[in-house]
């Protein structure tokens, strides 16, 4: 069959302007041969891994071939991702085709193991809400998930063992307020929903944190990236895409799993942490460090400390309660891998004695609770001189 003139220059124009994009997006990762090291402390045992779980490629409505999303994130630091396309959108698939729904990962996988990134078979089952999108991790096989009924798509992958996580509960919801509907509920009283996107991209939803917490749902942030990441990230102000912080046994895809399972996860978005006091509180302290915890003071003079930052993150005090003899700063922010003086005061020029000084502060930027941060004590001896 003769194809019209017309249609072959179109076909000619778009495979250009995607051989074009993806040439683009190697050319950046031959010239930058140095991996950002993200530098976030290990805790309570666990390696602390750096994920991203929600992706897209050309083989389904992003823009990148598959290689490009392995060799962004390792060049980013992170330890694993995976690819998410769609089962049920294909927008390219005049220029783009192929057999299986297996096939972003088939691509993606020698170049992942050839660096050293963890990946993970995945898609997204992409339906009208409710009951929504949903991503199914750590699938054996993606293309029994390609069926008409939305129950049998859900069904398939979890007779994969798979992980079934919720995607930007708030998408298209009035205010990005996320709903809560019979079908999640129905999805959810059978086992079928493990995690929830608290993060998506520029989105935070509290509500879905709220959620995941009543529910004892794994608590996950998102890039769900479509373009290439620096289209949507400014590196150079130090910008990051949401990631999924994974408190894993070991740096493996097995470990991995068991860590989403066991809800070992905290999101990092923009300078937020969200997460439970259980894994924020280590790694709050694991960050930073104080010059000293003994201090003396004459009178209403001063004692100078200083507070050392040796993490990528930013910790944001504020003071939440009055102490006794000491004025104490209201506010304290440690900028990422930098050290900061403390100054306290005493408060009557005649006190004397010895006390264990308290500092009760919240770390506004570390969230256990929708508003509510994580709360943390600078704790010192404190000797006491009279100033006369």
């Amino acid at each position: 069959m003769k194809t019209s003139n017309s249609n072959k220059k179109t076909s000619i124009l778009i495979s250009t302007l995607l051989i074009t994009i993806i040439c683009l997006n190697l050319n950046v990762f031959g010239q930058a041969q140095s991996r950002k090291k993200i530098n976030i402390p290990d805790i309570l045992g666990y390696q602390t891994l750096k994920c991203d779980f929600h992706m897209h490629t050309v083989f389904s409505d992003g823009d990148v071939w598959p290689t490009v999303r392995v060799e962004e994130a390792w060049l980013e630091g992170l330890d694993a991702i995976a690819i998410t396309d769609h089962i049920e959108g294909h927008p390219n698939k005049e220029d783009i085709q192929f057999k299986t729904h297996n096939r972003s990962y088939e691509i993606a996988k020698p170049r992942a193991d050839q660096i050293g990134l963890l990946l993970i078979r995945a898609a997204e089952i992409t339906r009208s809400m409710p009951p929504g999108h949903f991503n199914a991790l750590f699938l054996k096989d993606v293309d029994p998930l390609d069926t008409p009924d939305w129950r049998d798509a859900f069904k398939a992958a979890i007779d994969q063992d798979a992980f079934l996580i919720w995607n930007h509960p708030g998408w298209r919801q009035p205010n990005e307020i996320p709903i809560w509907y019979d079908e999640h509920s129905e999805l959810y009283d059978k086992g079928w929903v493990h995690g929830i996107e608290v993060v998506n991209w520029y989105s935070y939803y509290p509500l879905a944190q709220q959620w995941a917490f009543e529910k004892n749902l794994t608590i996950i942030g998102t890039s769900d990236l479509h373009p290439p990441v620096h289209f949507g990230f400014n590196f150079g102000k130090d910008e990051h895409r949401p990631l999924t912080l994974v408190f894993a046994k070991e740096r493996s895809v097995k470990g991995i799993k068991d860590a989403l399972l066991n809800r070992r996860t905290a999101v990092y978005y923009e300078d937020l942490l969200i997460g439970v006091e259980k894994y924020l509180k280590p790694i709050y302290e694991n960050s930073i460090s104080v010059s000293s915890t003994e201090l003396t003071i004459k009178g209403k003079g001063r004692v100078m400390f200083t507070i050392e930052n040796n993490s990528d993150l930013i910790f944001d005090l504020v003071k939440t309660a009055a102490v006794g003899h000491i004025s104490a700063p209201e506010k304290i922010t440690i900028h990422a891998n930098r050290t900061v003086f403390v100054q306290l005061r005493g408060k009557s020029k005649t006190f004397t004695g010895k006390e264990k000084i308290r500092l009760n502060y919240e770390v506004k930027n570390l969230l256990v609770s929708p508003g509510e941060g994580l709360p943390v004590d600078l704790v010192f001896d404190v000797e006491f001189e009279s100033a006369n």
